[in-house]
């Protein structure tokens, strides 16, 4: 009986391990205006600004984005592949962070995927 106890507390240990990881992927940062790029060190920050919405975090953040983020431009509904250099002063984008943000304010993490909406 206590191996079947065990074996139980296990198993729901596991499955909310990997249901918080999954869910944590798809996670909109922050969807907002680029209020401020800036360049140096091999790195491009944006500033992004924009309201917490139903499906995003925060409000405001200062965004790294490394050579390995992911850049793309939705156009007609599509992902289409982009780059740091097609992101402009006042576009709209969607972050995605790449692990955990410092929770100053703004917040400050790293991109693991930026969406340049239409």
């Amino acid at each position: 009986m206590k191996k079947i106890y065990i074996s139980i507390i296990l198993g729901l240990i596991m499955l909310a391990a990997v249901g918080c990881s999954a869910a944590q992927d798809d996670v909109i940062g922050i969807r907002g205006e680029v209020t401020s790029i800036s360049t140096g060190n091999a790195a491009v920050v944006l500033l992004v600004e924009g309201e917490v919405e139903e499906d995003t975090v925060y409000d405001k953040a200062s965004v790294r984005i490394q050579p390995e983020t992911k850049v793309v431009r939705q156009e007609d509904g599509k992902d289409i592949a982009a780059s740091s250099g097609d992101i402009k002063l006042y576009d709209k984008v969607e972050v995605v962070f790449e692990g955990a943000v410092a929770e100053s304010y703004p917040v400050q993490g790293t991109a693991k995927l930026i969406r340049i909406l239409e």
